[in-house]
């Protein structure tokens, strides 16, 4: 598959009601495959099928009852309408003259509909925003009643808001309609929340299965060639390495820390953590962006082991306490503060992160 050379080469299936999802970087494929599948490109090798019979030898009023595609090119439309725009996903089943039946008009409301846009009927396209525009793109795919739906980055440019709509409408759409939708992304958080399966394209690598097992760290950093990022996979996230000296030691648990932990690696302040318990959420951030983390296994007290290990540690740095809950487990961590050069304290109400790079 490619434009005049091969560019990639894989083979995978999508079931109705399926969400597929292509991840992998920018030129490694992922739109040429979309518009393979599409039928807008031809492939050097192999084919594609649709319900048994072969993509490319089916007439397109035949495909396009079949396929619907939404890609990030962004067509003029003038002065077209929403109904306007949906409508023109019922061209497959209008008459030779082009026009709408009354079942026609009743199914696009519908499509409106299924997407929470049918306010929208009567707006300008070109006057909505880029979430309003998606929701409308959508709603003309399902217009063609079709049983694939071909997305490519059907997030992108969104804010978090129209994003997560997205997201659920999509998962919606291929549990309601029965539809099967294949999409390209590079958004590994989407495709953790909404597919069923992933394809991920590496350099010259390709690794599919289920999102759990394929988008892990090892397999992500192969196919973007990160390093200066790691993917924690148990909060299905990126964070950014750490990679100044460590001259601040962070006494935190509970989730009391994470968010200062990222605040200090993205100001370039190396620091140390611990005693952190193996279960808390801190923990797996620190693992992601500490210089050195001293752990302990959950629900035991803190060890000698361990404490001393974050003695060493502390010893001669700025201790930050983050106001993390003391239990019984965890109460040796308040002697750690007493080690340090200087203590920093959020149990302090007037503290702020400002003042710890001071």
């Amino acid at each position: 598959m490619g434009y005049s050379t091969p560019v990639l080469n894989v083979s995978f299936e999508v079931e109705r009601g399926e969400i597929v999802g292509i991840l992998g970087p920018n030129g490694c494929g992922k739109s040429t495959l979309l518009r393979t599948l599409a039928n807008m490109l031809k492939p050097i090798r192999g084919t594609a099928y649709i319900d048994g019979r072969e993509i490319f030898k089916l007439k397109p009023i035949e495909l396009a009852k079949k396929m619907s595609v939404m890609l990030t090119e962004r067509s003029d439309v003038g002065y077209l309408t929403a109904f306007d725009v949906v409508a023109l996903g019922r061209y497959p089943y209008s008459d030779i003259f082009g026009r709408l039946r009354e079942k026609d008009i009743e199914f696009i409301l519908e499509c409106l509909k299924i997407v929470n846009a049918e306010h929208l009927a009567n707006r300008l396209f070109f006057e909505m925003s880029d979430g309003e525009k998606q929701k409308v793109l959508i709603a003309r795919a399902l217009a063609q009643d079709p049983e694939v739906m071909l997305l490519d980055e059907p997030t992108s440019f969104l804010d978090a808001k129209h994003k997560v709509e997205i997201m659920l409408l999509l998962r919606r759409i291929a549990s309601e309609k029965n539809v099967a939708i294949v999409l390209t992304t590079h958004d590994i958080e989407l495709a953790l929340r909404i597919c069923d399966r992933v394809v991920l394209i590496g350099n010259g690598w390709i690794c599919q299965g289920i999102p759990e097992e394929v988008l892990t760290a090892e397999n992500l950093g192969k196919a973007y060639g990160i390093s200066n990022a790691y993917f924690e996979e148990n909060i299905g996230s990126f964070e950014i390495r750490n990679c100044g000296d460590a001259k601040v030691h962070v006494v935190c648990g509970a989730g009391t820390g994470s968010k200062l932990m990222r605040f200090l690696a993205k100001k370039g302040v190396g620091f140390t953590v611990g005693v952190l318990h193996e279960n808390d959420v801190d923990f797996v951030v620190a693992k992601c962006l500490a210089n050195a983390v001293v752990s302990e296994k959950p629900y035991e007290r803190i060890s000698d082991e361990s404490f001393g290990r974050a003695v060493k540690l502390a010893e001669g740095k700025i201790i930050i306490d983050t106001g993390f809950p003391v239990g019984e487990i965890n109460a040796r961590n308040l002697d750690l503060l007493e080690v340090g050069k200087k203590v920093l304290s959020f149990r302090d109400r007037d503290m702020s992160f400002k003042d710890v790079l001071r």
